[in-house]
């Protein structure tokens, strides 16, 4: 019989190869990082969680060592008489009740310090040109969450007087996009979190921790980016069958690109000139308008998509983002090019591309639509928008 000491050590190594198994899923490019904190709030997340966490390692490493250690080099006691007890040790047991207890009231304090900070908010309102004349906007943004997508709402007015109540039937907004939220760099973007259905939670790591979109409630959050990039987010709340596919992304530009990009979306969709996209576009105006919304098609007629949550991704400007589906399609090539197979998988049948409860109203439904009328959708579609500069194509790139 192989003795309780080789039992022991084989123990010892198992647990030691688990530990650092463990951390090899840490990745330094992984697109949901949190260990790589790029705006302020993050920040203060970080600089609370790494104390904490030195703290969990010592205590982790204080249990594990004397656990091991009288695991591996004490004897069995097999032949000693019952060993000396230390039940009543008043010193004792006064010690490992406070200083528990201080650590605790320590990482509560700093604990509830960050959470003040990353939910204060400040006045920082920022010059737009919009349509020829100067507004003051207050950076904010109406994040609406939906199975299994997110929306995106500009008011560049600002939200006062805007009724946020019913997430099903918002007022209309300035711009109106889906998937990726564009913010100005340096500015902090106060942020309203909706729900048209069910929980969701909103959660951009390098940003800010996370937010639960709640139907029926108006959550505030806020982000700030210093640099410009793309920073991934993904929800966390599960939702459903396409939870895992729920994606969405931050483009941060500078501020002047930012105004730029302000102009391209204020523009209504443009009238396609061929034939196949004219054809297309007589298709979508019969099929899609029940649901999609197409500024200068059919925004003046819409009533809400006939879904659970009452909408679906305004395509007004479909070319001038990278994704699609809730993130999961990339829209582009790594070379810019439309990446033409997918996009025609997803209008063939979409439920079997990204999974949903179409028949429960709840997802792109399969259109029937026949590879001729697929063809001009797709004609159509690329008159939507400007495509993006080839750097922001190859930063948003999914897998």
């Amino acid at each position: 019989m192989k003795p309780f000491s080789s039992y022991r050590t084989s123990w010892f190594y198992v647990s030691f190869l688990a530990f650092f198994l463990f951390f090899t899923g840490c990745s330094s490019d992984a697109e949901l990082d949190t260990l790589e904190p790029q705006g302020p709030s993050a920040q203060s997340i970080d600089s609370l969680s790494n104390p904490i966490f030195i703290i969990a390692g010592i205590v982790l490493l204080l249990v594990a060592g004397g656990t091991i250690y009288m695991w591996r080099f004490r004897s069995d006691h097999s032949d000693e008489e019952f060993p000396t007890q230390i039940h009543g040790n008043l010193k004792l047991e006064i010690l490992w009740t406070i200083i528990p207890g201080l650590i605790l009231v320590g990482v509560a304090v700093f604990t509830l310090i960050t959470l003040a900070e990353i939910n204060s908010t400040e006045d920082n309102a920022m010059a737009l040109s919009v349509e020829g004349e100067t507004v003051s906007w207050e950076p904010e943004v109406v994040v609406v969450g939906q199975q299994w997508w997110w929306e995106y709402r500009y008011y560049l007015d600002g939200l006062e007087g805007v009724d946020l109540s019913d997430a099903r039937n918002l007022p209309p907004a300035d711009i109106v996009t889906s998937t990726q939220m564009v913010i100005p760099t340096g500015e902090e973007i106060e942020l309203k979190i909706l729900s048209r259905d069910v929980i969701h939670s909103h959660w951009i790591p390098a940003l800010n921790g996370k937010k639960d979109a709640v139907p029926g409630r108006v959550h505030p959050w806020k982000i700030e980016a210093d640099e410009p990039g793309v920073y991934f987010g993904q929800c966390t709340e599960f939702c459903g069958l396409s939870h895992s596919r729920m994606r969405m992304q931050a483009v941060a530009m500078e501020p002047v690109d930012f105004q730029n990009w302000i102009n391209q979306q204020m523009q209504p969709a443009s009238n396609p000139v061929s034939e196949t996209a004219k054809r297309g576009q007589e298709t979508f105006s019969s099929l899609c308008t029940r649901c999609h919304v197409v500024n200068g098609l059919n925004d003046e007629t819409s009533i809400g998509a006939d879904l659970v949550s009452n909408a679906a991704p305004n395509l007004t400007h479909f070319m001038s983002r990278t994704t699609y589906a809730g993130g999961i399609f990339n829209l582009y090539e790594p070379d810019g090019s439309l990446d033409r197979s997918q996009l025609e998988a997803w209008l063939r049948n979409s439920p079997d591309e990204k999974p949903a409860y179409a028949q429960g109203r709840r997802g792109m439904p399969n259109m029937g639509l026949d590879e001729k009328q697929i063809d001009d959708i797709v004609a159509y579609l690329q008159t939507l928008g400007a495509r993006p500069s080839s750097e922001i194509i190859s930063a948003t790139e999914v897998e």
